[in-house]
């Protein structure tokens, strides 16, 4: 059973239904069934490990808003700011465009536009306290449990 997979598809599905809602993009603007599939078909140990990593950010560092850090793909793709390597193999930045490249469109840089012409901001509502409410959500949905981390 590949239940950690199924956890970040679920924790990129929840985020795009948010962003549809707050501020009316098309979910497969940020995550489509392409990317989904993608998800599922990783291996269960790097799934687990990347759930892991995710889960560490969001309660340990108190990552919020739209970022590398909450993003499954860049989590899983060992993303750093520096030259951004990670990018490259990220078969979501081909899909979407990649999110840092000034010169070419991608789907981030869109989402960005749209909050600004809500007049809203990311970390608003994207908080630490809604993707812990998320996470835990999920685990429990799932049956997650702590010892499956490790």
């Amino acid at each position: 059973m590949k239940r950690f997979n199924r956890a970040l598809a679920q924790f990129m599905t929840i985020k795009a239904i948010r962003l549809n809602e707050v501020i009316n993009v098309a979910e497969q603007l940020y995550f489509t069934d392409d990317d989904c599939d993608e998800i599922l078909s990783w291996d269960r140990t790097r799934a687990r490990q990347t759930w892991r990593r995710l889960k560490n950010n969001v309660f340990r560092r108190k990552a919020s808003g739209i970022n590398p850090a909450l993003c499954t793909f860049c989590v899983y793709h060992n993303f750093r700011h520096f030259k951004r390597s990670a990018c490259k193999g990220c078969d979501y930045g081909k899909r979407h465009g990649l999110c840092g490249s000034k010169s070419k469109p991608n789907d981030y840089a869109t989402i960005m536009r749209a909050f600004g012409y809500a007049g809203e901001n990311p970390l608003r509502f994207f908080t630490d306290s809604y993707y812990r409410r998320l996470i835990s959500g999920i685990e429990k949905d799932l049956h997650i449990y702590w010892w499956m981390l490790w």
